[in-house]
């Protein structure tokens, strides 16, 4: 699988991505929203993790602006747990969400049922 992480945490992009590698998963890492946005438009992801709260740009505008093909599958990952954000970002096509802090049986767990 292809992923794509979002957030603007150094330390936990890193962390994620060492998860997602050693699950031999291909990942790219963006500390900001637009910087997400200009990596869609050079690959296709079949998953985009995405933070809810960054500065400049949050979660939100990303899913606004994005073209996410079909296929992609959305995550939200905050630490920020409000029913108001969450709605929204499934409203924008999120698919599912993981609540900071997670551990990898986490992470794994919510790609496996996405893949059925």
């Amino acid at each position: 699988m292809k992923v794509l992480v979002l957030d603007d945490d150094n330390d936990f992009l890193e962390t994620i991505k060492k998860i997602l590698l050693s699950h031999n998963h291909l990942v790219d890492c963006a500390g900001s929203a637009k910087d997400a946005l200009a990596m869609l438009d050079q690959s296709e992801y079949d998953y985009v993790f995405v933070d809810y709260k960054m500065p400049e740009n949050d979660g939100i505008w990303f899913m606004k602006n994005a073209k996410l093909p079909r296929r992609t599958r959305a995550l939200l990952m905050t630490a920020f747990v409000n029913r108001e954000v969450i709605n929204k970002m499934f409203a924008l096509g999120a698919c599912g969400y993981l609540i900071k802090p997670f551990n990898e049986e986490d992470l794994l767990r919510h790609m496996a049922f996405f893949e059925r």
